[in-house]
Parts: C-alpha cells; structure tokens; sequence
C-alpha cells in the first residue's frame, strides 16, 4: 500500500512538471548577454573605457619609476583588454607596467607595445688597427 502511494506521489509530481514546463514554451525568450557586453550596471562602453584606462594610469602615477614614463594606456571593455604603449628606459619598467595593468580588473588581458630605450654606450669606439704584411 505504501508502495502504491509513493508511486502515485512520484506520477503525480512528474506530471505537474511537465505540465508546468508547457506552458511556458511559448513564452518569449529574454535576450542574453554575450561574453563581449558590459557588465550590467557598467554604463556605456566608452564610458567603462575611459574608467579602466584612469584606473592604469592611476596605478601607473603610483609608481616612482612609471610616473615619469610617457605611457599610453586604450582600454576596451568587450574584449577585457588594456593595450599598453610607449617607451620605458629598461626591460624591468616595461614588465612592471604590465602586471600593474594587470591589476586595475580582474582577469583583463594586457596587449603589450611598451618599447624599451636602447641605452647608448659611453665607451669611445676603439680605433682599428691597420696591419701591414
């Protein structure tokens, strides 16, 4: 009898779902947001650009050494991506202002286009020596 019952509840709960998903087959379907949209909330993509490329330079002006660099930060919020160029004095600097665009969002993605100076030797070049044979 107990076994009878528990049936019945099972055929019975089953078919309330059925029923229940039915009925909003013909619903319309919300649109959804595609991996490349703006956070909800986020305004407008030029808008959340414009916040993302203030947020690097910011942690840039935090830097002694990136401070004085002439770095130009494009930030694009449906890509997740700042794209980082200019000119820094050694290899060290440029690694620095990639990890600390890294930091301004979580998980952005860091375009790299940072060159680094080429230093120019103080030594005088030797004089070349002519040999007679």
């Amino acid at each position: 009898m107990n076994r009878t019952i528990f049936i019945l509840v099972i055929l019975a709960l089953s078919a309330a779902v059925a029923i229940l998903a039915c009925g909003r087959a013909n619903e319309p379907k919300k649109p959804q947001a595609n991996a490349a949209s703006v956070a909800p909330g986020a305004g407008s993509p030029t808008s959340a650009n414009a916040r993302l490329e203030k947020v690097v330079k910011a942690k840039f002006d935090s830097d002694e050494q990136l401070k004085s660099a002439n770095l130009s930060v494009v930030a694009d919020v449906t890509k997740n991506e700042v794209t980082l160029s200019g000119i820094v004095e050694s290899e060290a600097m440029r690694a620095k202002a990639v990890e600390l665009a890294k930091t301004a969002q979580v998980g952005v993605i860091v375009t790299n286009r940072i060159s680094v100076k080429q230093r120019q030797s103080n030594r005088t070049p030797l004089p070349e020596k002519t040999f007679l044979i």
